[in-house]
């Protein structure tokens, strides 16, 4: 197999798996972010943050698993890019339950029950996240010896 065809291959399973997670998102989002037009309507200003907080971590973690597939395809497996994208991707994983929780707390206009956050499976998967950018920590500094050995 050649290495054109293995970019290729990778590329459509890239490119299925983001179609699929633009489909479950975007039912997802109309659900859970049209209170957002509401609340910029109605001007409450602390559901305006809160949602739009929300809305920059999840976009920030769309784009950083599209640059580490993007690097993972270039043959760029333990370059540092890779370890400080997963480990802010867990700590921003981390830190959207607690942001859902403050948005319930401080505004009382609108319901927050109605957006799922379900804070195992959000913390779950940030830890898993950490535990992946240790790894490629690693592996790093593993290759960093190697190439002083050579």
């Amino acid at each position: 197999m050649s290495k054109t065809s293995k970019n290729t291959s990778l590329g459509v399973i890239t490119g299925v798996f983001i179609f699929f997670l633009v489909l479950l998102g975007t039912n997802t989002f109309n659900e859970a972010y049209i209170q957002l037009k509401h609340s910029v309507v109605d001007e409450h200003i602390h559901a305006v943050l809160f949602y739009s907080l929300e809305l920059i971590v999840l976009l920030f973690i769309a784009y950083g698993v599209c640059k580490v597939i993007s690097n993972i395809n270039e043959q760029k497996f333990f370059v540092k890019i890779n370890y400080m994208l997963f480990y802010y991707m867990g700590v921003a994983l981390l830190f959207l339950p607690l942001l859902h929780g403050l948005g319930d707390a401080l505004d009382t206009a609108h319901d927050w029950k109605i957006i799922p956050m379900d804070v195992p499976v959000w913390s779950a998967m940030g830890t898993f996240l950490l535990i992946i950018a240790e790894i490629f920590r690693y592996g790093i500094r593993m290759k960093e010896e190697q190439d002083l050995t050579v």
